[in-house]
């Protein structure tokens, strides 16, 4: 039974850095199209030095984006993990407290241990809850980060402009 719940973890996890990895390559190729028909279309109606410099600015700010759900991707892939992590911790230590259970010899013994056990798994649930939060924001701003620093590329570069 224990291999069978290995088994599928590891399918899962497998399958969330599939669908990471898939997401970010779609990503990768969707940018790479978008300069490539903007260069072909400036080049086929002939457009000014000031047009393709916008379209290069464009293209910088898709690859901030691009960047940005790459990060996101890996985010997710993260705190699935964690998440993943959680239920095989609770799993194990739901067999060890049943063991527990199983030895109680009184009603007053039972309560006690159960009382001690939700404690426990409350605790558990809620520090879990906290690192995949903390994690959650660090990847939103590392995110955010990416396409606030090209957003301010871009201020700086229409200032020298003007």
């Amino acid at each position: 039974m224990p291999d069978t719940r290995k088994n599928q973890n590891e399918t899962t996890r497998a399958s969330v850095r599939d669908a990471a990895n898939e997401t970010e390559d779609a990503m990768r190729v969707g940018v790479a199209n978008m300069q490539r028909i903007t260069e072909e279309f400036s080049r086929a109606i002939g457009l000014s030095d000031q047009a393709k410099e916008l379209t290069g600015r464009a293209t910088q700010n898709l690859e901030a984006i691009t960047e940005s759900g790459s990060i996101l991707a890996r985010g997710l892939q993260e705190v699935s993990r964690e998440w993943l992590e959680l239920a095989q911790q609770r799993l194990r230590k739901n067999a060890q407290d049943f063991s527990k259970l199983a030895a109680c010899r009184s009603v007053p013994d039972l309560a006690a241990l159960q009382s001690d056990l939700l404690r426990e798994n409350v605790e558990q649930v809620i520090d879990a809850t906290r690192r995949i939060a903390e994690r959650s924001i660090e990847i939103a701003n590392e995110a955010g980060q990416k396409i606030t620093a090209e957003a301010t590329q871009t201020t700086r570069r229409l200032s020298r402009a003007a």
